[in-house]
């Protein structure tokens, strides 16, 4: 049986909520085929199909959750983004249980609910299958449980909070920031403090270590490759700092903005005999700060919203409570939440796959979102790749491998090479995981090699010659858009030697 508290908490329902949180799973899924797969989700359905407690690149869960999508359904598409489509509908919902935990009525949690569902960085992130949705998922846990420990006072929720702490381990080791900053917070608000009693801190923590274990052990067990990866990402830190700030505006929207601006000042100011909200206002200040310094990418804290966003409606709630003879009926539920609606329509094209993939070559939304011109013309590439294959001498093909230099363009071959009868088991990359997977058979003597560096090949083969510069057709600049197919034959070094020079973790 529930306790009157979780009567409260679990059985309020909002049929407001609920169609919003229904509208964001129904719009991601509405757009989930066009274009493509995202390269990281060609990468994932690979490493799939490689088992293990970890990869070069990232934990195991995507990967996992990708195998998984490809069986349960048929290996599609649509499939592939069905799992971070529901996790839209987890953002929105947790978000307006944080508002109706920190005393919020309907409209607060609706608020909250559609600030969620409008928030570019929230579409574009359900939009994928990538490890960025399952970190920001297990955000939203992390801190709901928070915020439930803090309003009930029951140190039950810290459990709870170690489990999404673990499971995000396994997703992506960004969740840690959250957790040491979350630790700091509470450290340094008494108030908050003593709601934590050592065992229940300890059972925690066990927790954490019990889900989170494995990447860690694969990674101590293969010399951290990770390490070399954070190094390689930390050359765009300069840019990083310098957009940092104007993305938070931009990612959440222009109206949603202010919402968590309010959210944040509110927590640290948020009426109560002790003050214990305020744990929750300094971890979100030292999350934001602390990835600015760092020069991590604008989206690593994006996972902080769904609580901001709650704090945010209920303070403004509030304002139209206590103010409401003051002038401010004009900045009512109704006309923030089309203010909210109207934001969220403005960055849809920025977010999601909503316009044509060719419009990319006009308007370069990818300038901003990235991911938008990394998710077309695959199957394109593939069938230009096999046609240089299949252009070899019949019983060269026999000893010919087909080598990328990204992990996106292996994962294409790997996904559409079949269709373009591309021998199996033909495809390598030096890229991350896929360079562990290999080196290719010493039968291998000529290569077809995809976006490779010509000086690496020269040192490894005796002749080296373009095929040709891929186009995606669309004149849409990506990072594959003319790229350099070359074809090298006399193998001079074995690979058993040569594949170490290979590798690429980046």
């Amino acid at each position: 049986m529930f306790t009157i508290h979780e009567r409260r908490v679990f059985g309020s329902r909002d049929l407001g909520v609920a169609l919003i949180v229904f509208g964001g799973v129904a719009l991601e899924m509405a757009v989930s085929a066009r274009y493509g797969y995202h390269r990281d989700e060609l990468y994932f359905l690979v490493a799939g199909q490689h088992p293990a407690l970890g990869y070069v690149d990232q934990p195991l869960l995507a990967p996992m959750v990708a195998r998984l999508s490809s069986i349960l359904f048929a290996n599609s598409l649509v499939g592939i983004r069905v799992f971070p489509a529901l996790l839209l509908g987890w953002f929105a919902v947790t978000s307006s249980s944080m508002a109706r935990l920190l005393g919020g009525g309907v409209p607060a949690r609706r608020i909250a609910a559609l600030a969620t569902v409008a928030c570019g960085e929230y579409l574009a992130t359900a939009h994928l299958l990538t490890t960025t949705v399952f970190d920001f998922a297990a955000w939203a846990g992390l801190l709901w449980s928070c915020v439930h420990l803090l309003e009930s006072e029951e140190p039950r929720w810290l459990v709870v909070a170690g489990a999404f702490a673990g499971v995000g381990l396994d997703a992506k080791w960004n969740v840690g920031f959250l957790v040491a900053a979350l630790v700091t917070g509470f450290a340094v608000t008494p108030s908050a403090r003593r709601l934590i009693p050592v065992p229940i801190a300890v059972t925690s923590i066990a927790i954490v270590v019990a889900l989170g274990w494995p990447d860690f052990l694969w990674q101590a067990l293969h010399g951290w490759p990770n390490f070399s990866v954070f190094h390689s990402l930390q050359g765009d830190a300069g840019h990083n700092r310098a957009v940092y700030w104007p993305a938070q505006i931009l990612y959440t929207g222009f109206v949603a903005a202010p919402l968590w601006v309010a959210g944040l000042v509110a927590l640290w100011r948020r009426s109560s005999p002790d003050r214990r909200w305020r744990s929750l206002a300094v971890a979100s200040v030292v999350v934001l700060v602390v990835q600015f310094i760092l020069g991590g990418k604008p989206y690593y804290v994006g996972g902080i919203f769904v609580l901001l966003f709650a704090a945010g409606a209920v303070a403004l709630e509030r304002r139209w409570t206590t103010r409401r003879g003051r002038g401010l009926r004009a900045l009512g539920p109704a006309t923030t939440m089309t203010a909210l609606a109207i934001s969220g329509l403005i960055t849809l094209p920025l977010a999601i796959p909503v316009l044509s993939a060719k419009s990319l070559h006009s308007l370069a939304l990818q300038k901003i979102n990235y991911d938008l011109a990394e998710t077309i013309a695959w199957p394109r590439e593939v069938s230009q790749v096999a046609a240089a294959f299949h252009s070899l001498p019949e019983t060269q093909q026999q000893h010919t491998i087909i080598l990328a230099g990204n992990y996106g363009e292996a994962g294409a071959l790997e996904r559409y090479g079949a269709q373009f009868k591309i021998p199996a088991g033909r495809i390598f990359s030096d890229a991350n995981s896929f360079w562990s997977w290999g080196p290719p058979p010493p039968s291998a003597t000529t290569v077809v090699a995809v976006n490779m560096n010509p000086a690496i090949l020269r040192r490894v083969f005796s002749q080296v010659r373009l095929a040709f510069i891929y186009t995606n057709g669309l004149g849409v600049s990506n990072d594959e858009q003319g790229i350099e197919v070359m074809v090298a034959t006399g193998l001079r070094v074995p690979w058993s030697s040569s594949w170490l020079s290979f590798r690429n973790y980046s």
